[in-house]
């Protein structure tokens, strides 16, 4: 081959090859979107949480303690981690509860408490009072407590089974719904 027409068939190649590469590059798809940027977590959180809640006279209503306590942006309700809670009222009775999980709406103020909620009820001169259920609703301002579930109230000689549960903690005055039993043991004298 002659230098000549080495060189002729060096353009021609070259000239094929950028005209491959300019088709190709014409008629590929066009290169995927990089992945969008992961965003932060959107959740607020708490840890080691104790929360007060004042009643319009300004007088302790509610006493919330938790490890952990999150919420949604942007949201009204938060999630409790093992809440641990202290209700007060004028006349002096006190309900402590304690449940592994709990739920807080502020804009509606209650307090949702599920598996396996326990209150404790002291009251100056009376019997203490300890309820028991796997779900109890809260009302703060009114200090009533609701559930729907299988509810046991036991306090000194007395042990109540029974179905959904209305109690009023201010007034310490509880209805059973349904499916009611119980048994009352008096006191011996003396003891």
């Amino acid at each position: 081959m002659t230098p000549g027409r080495t060189r002729l068939w060096m353009v021609v190649l070259g000239a094929t090859t950028l005209a491959s590469y300019g088709l190709l590059r014409w008629f590929a798809l066009p290169p995927p979107e990089p992945p969008p940027a992961r965003l932060a977590n959107q959740d607020n959180e708490i840890l080691n949480v104790e929360m007060r809640v004042y009643d319009d006279a300004g007088k302790p209503n509610l006493v919330l303690v938790s490890p952990r306590i999150s919420s949604p942006r942007r949201s009204d309700e938060y999630l409790i981690q093992t809440p641990l809670f202290d209700v007060m009222s004028a006349e002096g009775s006190r309900w402590k509860g304690e449940s592994k999980l709990g739920r807080l709406d502020v804009s509606k103020d209650r307090l949702w408490l599920q598996d396996d909620v326990v209150l404790d009820g002291t009251r100056p001169k009376r019997e203490p009072v300890k309820i028991r259920s796997e779900r109890i609703e809260f009302a703060i301002d009114e200090k009533l407590a609701s559930s729907d579930e299988a509810v046991e109230i036991v306090s000194t000689g007395s042990e109540i089974r029974g179905v959904g549960l209305r109690a009023d903690l201010k007034n310490d005055r509880f209805v059973l719904l349904k499916q009611v039993e119980g048994e009352y043991v008096p006191k011996r004298k003396g003891s």
